[in-house]
């Protein structure tokens, strides 16, 4: 009899290594100890992809429930010393089978003060569930400069499980914690086509947590 985890595993890894071929990588699964750079010093990733600008590590992790980065803090910082190297922590919700698909890089920092600004402005003009869904995915995408800046490997984690690693790292305030987690199930009943009651509350509760997380992200690293 197959474990429902492994079958999740394997085919997440199955995913992200077609995902990474369709963008011109080659692609090694479960590469074995010869085929890997002397510096991951006996690791064995899930994967890694060779792309002629840089290549990639992955490691799959299933389960949400407790920090994934502190376990790969050291071997983040290692390859991340090696030029045309990044780690990618893939982590994926048994329970909805989550994970973020894209591969593309971040929106860059002005991009989401322009759509900051965006949400605002549909805020007022009445369009207010279009107004939350673009606050919330900018938030988002401060969250994970904050990890980027942090050196976690919190690019491909679903939403929820980036808030709570964050938080857990003191990255995060409770109430910041609490807000962001609110207003992802709000803007999950928004995009599943329900009604979103108190939906001008969370949306300032939201805008007025901007402010803390730019501040964690322009905060200089210790």
């Amino acid at each position: 009899m197959s474990n429902p985890t492994e079958d999740i595993h394997r085919r997440k890894i199955a995913e992200i290594a077609s995902d990474y071929s369709k963008h011109g990588y080659k692609v090694l699964v479960e590469p074995k100890e010869q085929e890997l750079p002397n510096f991951l010093g006996g690791f064995r990733p899930d994967l890694v992809a060779i792309g002629p600008q840089y290549s990639v590590v992955v490691e799959v992790k299933i389960g949400t429930e407790t920090a994934a980065s502190e376990r790969f803090q050291e071997l983040v910082q290692t390859i991340q010393q090696q030029p045309g190297w990044r780690f990618s922590l893939v982590v994926v919700d048994p329970r909805t089978d989550e994970v973020t698909p894209s591969i593309q890089p971040l929106r860059d920092l002005g991009d989401i003060t322009e759509r900051l600004n965006e949400a605002e402005d549909l805020f007022r003009e009445g369009s207010k569930d279009a107004a939350f869904i673009v606050l919330v995915s900018s938030t988002e995408a401060i969250l994970r400069h904050i990890a980027i800046k942090e050196n976690l490997p919190l690019e491909r984690v679903p939403s929820s499980a980036l808030f709570k690693e964050l938080y857990s790292l003191g990255l995060l305030s409770i109430n910041a914690l609490n807000i962001c987690l609110r207003a992802l199930t709000v803007r999950n009943a928004i995009v599943h086509g329900f009604e979103s009651p108190g939906l001008d509350d969370i949306f300032h509760s939201l805008l007025a947590v901007i402010p803390e997380l730019l501040e964690e992200l322009n905060r200089p690293k210790e």
